[in-house]
């Protein structure tokens, strides 16, 4: 009525007919933007908070990708997603285990500061936030789906909604947690996962409230078995006569700590079988088939966001979270240094993401750094990782170089391991392990030149030559370790 009433009393002043016509128009138009419901108006805030899907795959090493180059292995979704979003093939996870690498995304910060070292220090600090809290508090639905592998809850962690399973598990028919409530699946564990997962994102696609999703594969870790007991038809899809054999294998070990020979990281290979060509192969032929049904399963999830129309306002990030060795050096298992085991994928996919490919320095704490700062989210000063939100060509032109190394701490022995920290630049790494029973004598050290040697077969820590690049980066590693060690005392 009130809107008549002032569009009668105007025409009453007899104002010329183009004039009218002019008014009649912007009173017109006034009233369809008055009339907006508000739903449309909290779509708009909505689309301009994005949503988030973090995928981190388990055990997944940085060359299991046909993205990599890797012409065996068949992973055509996350292939389409590395091409359709920014690559980044030189990423790295700050320890590389599976529950300290969860805790390091979660915090943004290096086991030395949150207080998971191990799988038995499995319990972040108490008072440390996680990405999750940053997301909740700034009014987005928080869930986390699949492998879940830290002593806190889920929901202590910042989750609101949570389907997971905890630790080692088989392939299928696994019991997971639905919001505190055991259910029994049956089933591939990666397909009841994004069921799970998509399910979700039905239910809250009418919402307009954003999202922010981690989602954690299982394969290609082994099982509960040590196996890998992918989909029949997947398995033949790689021959084991196929499947190729390590550079480094079998093993020399010179140039490498011996202690790593007589411990579980070489004993278990035995054990496996990986003396002989066979046994080694057909673990190889496992765990790829694994990767491609984890690929498949996460296929169902990427059409399922594009179905429901959240394509063009979600990012997509996956990152595996640490590598694993397949008989490279005589090894398996992870942990060790080595870039089998320290170097995984790392992808992002999302609105106004460029489709490229870049060599820089990563690291799993980046991630949330780079979530928080993509959702224009405050970065909180303390935390180690680093936004490479400017990297993504979104726009932000954010000045100055970015890093020119990765530090990395195993400080606590795990698997057979010794305590150990490494230094990799572009071209360079140097390990230093240190002893047992004495945590601050060094014992052994490893140079090498990754440029020209990116399996690691030719130790020059003892070339003369090399001294000057040996000394700078004995400097950076010392310092690093000095800062490691402050911070976990604290």
């Amino acid at each position: 009525m009130i809107k008549r009433t002032i569009y009668s009393s105007i025409i009453k002043e007899g104002l010329p007919d183009r004039g009218t016509l002019l008014l009649k128009f912007l009173l017109i138009w006034l009233c369809f933007a008055l009339s907006l419901k508000p739903a449309s108006l909290h779509q708009n805030i909505a689309e301009q908070s994005p949503n988030f899907i973090v995928i981190y795959t388990d055990d997944h090493r940085w060359d299991a990708l046909g993205k990599s180059g890797n012409a065996l292995i068949d992973t055509p979704n996350i292939d389409s997603l590395a091409n359709s979003g920014y690559y980044f093939p030189n990423s790295f996870v700050t320890l590389s285990i599976c529950t300290p690498s969860r805790a390091a995304f979660l915090t943004g910060r290096y086991g030395s500061r949150n207080g998971v070292m191990s799988q038995r220090q499995n319990t972040v600090k108490r008072g440390l936030k996680s990405v999750a809290h940053y997301f909740q508090e700034a009014g987005y639905k928080t869930s986390v789906f699949g492998k879940w592998h830290i002593s806190n809850s889920p929901e202590s962690m910042g989750f609101d909604y949570e389907y997971y399973f905890h630790g080692l598990v088989p392939y299928w028919d696994v019991e997971y947690t639905l919001n505190g409530q055991k259910v029994k699946t049956k089933g591939f564990v990666e397909d009841v996962t994004v069921e799970g997962a998509t399910d979700y994102l039905r239910e809250i696609s009418g919402s307009n409230d954003p999202f922010f999703m981690w989602l954690n594969t299982w394969a290609p870790h082994m099982d509960e078995d040590f196996s890998w007991p992918a989909k029949g038809r997947t398995l033949t899809r790689y021959p084991t006569e196929s499947m190729p054999l390590p550079v480094t294998w079998p093993p020399d070990f010179s140039g490498k700590p011996q202690y790593i020979k007589s411990n579980r990281p070489h004993q278990r290979a035995l054990e496996y079988g990986y003396s002989r060509s066979y046994p080694l192969k057909s673990h190889i032929r496992g765990y790829y088939a694994a990767v491609t049904d984890m690929d498949a399963a996460l296929g169902k999830l990427f059409e399922t966001v594009d179905q429901l129309g959240l394509s063009e306002n979600t990012y997509i990030i996956l990152m595996g979270d640490n590598g694993w060795f397949m008989g490279e050096h005589g090894l398996t298992s992870k942990v060790l240094a080595y870039e089998e085991s320290i170097r995984v994928p790392l992808i992002v996919s999302g609105p106004k993401v460029q489709s490229s490919e870049s060599d820089e320095l990563m690291l799993n704490i980046d991630i949330m750094p780079t979530a928080l700062d993509l959702a224009g989210i405050h970065i909180p000063s303390d935390i180690q990782g680093k936004s490479f939100k400017h990297l993504l060509g979104t726009g932000n032109t954010k000045e100055g170089p970015w890093r020119d190394h990765v530090f990395y701490e195993a400080p606590v022995p795990v698997h057979g391991t010794q305590p150990h920290y490494a230094i990799r630049t572009k071209e360079w790494k140097l390990i230093q392990t240190y002893d047992l029973k004495k945590p601050d004598e060094l014992i052994f050290e490893e140079l090498y030149h990754i440029a020209s040697d990116p399996n690691e077969t030719n130790n020059l820590s003892m070339n003369p030559e090399q001294k000057p690049i040996l000394d700078s980066l004995r400097v950076l590693l010392e310092e690093r370790i000095k800062k490691s060690r402050e911070a976990a005392s604290i």
